[in-house]
């Protein structure tokens, strides 16, 4: 394997993870919105500050009491604490639950999606002054053996 590949191998390799790790997570999210058991529940954190927010809610299933919050960004403004919001969960899993109206895409699938192109423009670099200096290196060869 030529050192070129080998860098592309390591480029490529975490960014693929990251968008099958991003696809995975909005199936999971879509599936629980799609067949989740639906309970009301009460919003217990709901902040934001920039492009941050943090988002939280609490809900009862069979006695139990359970959290989550994850994709709420866009449940902040309409969602102060103490409100409540549509919750849906796993019926296998009550720890695993999303609210309606939530982020189906995390938020870090951004990071594949700008660091792509630029591996990509470096990598393009890489490869042409690799090309470059092996050209180079060939025709001092001949000349040698031309002497």
């Amino acid at each position: 394997m030529s050192s070129l590949s080998f860098l592309g191998f390591l480029a490529a390799v975490p960014l693929a993870w990251m968008i099958v790790s991003a696809v995975a997570e909005h199936d999971r999210r879509s599936g629980l919105l799609r067949d989740g058991v639906v309970v009301m529940a009460t919003v217990v954190e709901s902040e934001s500050w920039g492009r941050s927010c943090r988002f939280g809610y609490r809900f009862e299933h069979e006695g139990e009491q359970f959290e989550g919050g994850e994709g709420g960004c866009p449940l902040v403004q309409d969602h102060p604490v103490g409100s409540r919001v549509e919750v849906h969960f796993a019926p296998a899993d009550a720890s695993q639950s999303i609210a309606v109206g939530a982020d189906l895409w995390p938020g870090w699938v951004v990071v594949p999606l700008l660091i792509g192109p630029l591996l990509l423009l470096l990598g393009g670099m890489l490869a042409y002054a690799m090309l470059k200096d092996s050209r180079k290196r060939a025709r001092r060869s001949a000349l040698r053996f031309t002497r």
